[in-house]
């Protein structure tokens, strides 16, 4: 039985490459292997095997496109991931160079080491990212695992903000950076949950706006845009929608239990 002919036959409007000469063998090595297989059963007609395998594979033009795309995107990933490696490891070198050229050039060594501290947490939020990227496809049971990282990502930047602040500003108000770092962790939570529509987003947003909205008085007072007396009502707005989620899910409910009843009867 020549299944090279059939394939060649099957194949001559694919260009001749790497890719086509991998699928080419993988596809002769599958129809030696089911021929096989029938032989063993108690076939014995090659015409017949060979008319069989053919109607297993009636159009291999279009399985070797699908193979196709499927190789080159293996090999766009494998070429991704040696620019990544490579470029962080040179990117790492990049940051310690500037780090004692600056040093030495300016002589502040006690505020220089924020660029390797800058460094390293971009390069962690800028990996971190493609791998949220990648729970995000992978399964929706891995989402959870990607906010807290999403969530870390927005804290390591908040930190190095707070940092930079402190060492090159008036320290005073340095901490006003960290709760800000905090209420945007919670935002792009959020914003992560209902954007990839999670089964309790409506749950976070009722945690969060409480604590969202307390944050936000804090920072408003303790930075002197209002008074500590007069900011107070702000809590209360996270408190107001609270109380609207919550009379919106007793009313969906309630039109739930309704339409059940009506239904039983």
């Amino acid at each position: 039985m020549n299944f090279i002919d059939y394939i060649e036959e099957s194949c001559k409007n694919i260009e001749d490459n790497h890719i086509s000469y991998i699928f080419k063998k993988q596809l002769l090595d599958e129809m030696t292997e089911r021929a096989n297989e029938m032989t063993k059963a108690g076939l014995r007609d090659e015409k017949v095997i060979t008319d069989l395998l053919s109607d297993e594979y009636p159009d291999i033009e279009k399985q070797y496109k699908d193979f196709e795309k499927k190789e080159k995107k293996k090999a766009r990933s494998k070429f991704l991931r040696a620019v990544l490696a490579i470029g962080g490891v040179l990117f790492f070198i990049s940051i310690f160079i500037a780090y004692f050229a600056i040093s030495r050039s300016t002589g502040e060594w006690d505020k220089t080491w924020l660029i390797i501290v800058g460094g390293i947490f971009s390069m962690i939020i800028f990996y971190v990212s493609f791998l949220i990227k990648r729970l995000y496809h992978w399964h929706r049971f891995l989402h959870p695992l990607a906010r807290i990282l999403l969530a870390g990502c927005v804290i390591l930047a908040s930190v190095f903000t707070f940092l930079f602040v402190l060492m090159m500003f008036d320290p005073g108000m340095s901490w006003v950076i960290v709760i800000i770092g905090v209420m945007a962790a919670l935002i792009a939570d959020l914003i992560f949950a209902f954007v990839t529509k999670q089964k309790f987003r409506t749950l976070s947003l009722f945690a969060y706006m409480p604590a969202l909205t307390t944050m936000l008085y804090i920072v408003l007072a303790g930075s002197g845009v209002i008074t500590w007396l007069a900011g107070w009502p702000i809590i209360l707005i996270g408190l107001a929608v609270d109380l609207i989620i919550a009379l919106t899910i007793a009313a969906s409910n309630a039109k739930y239990f309704m339409y059940k009843q009506e239904d039983d009867e």
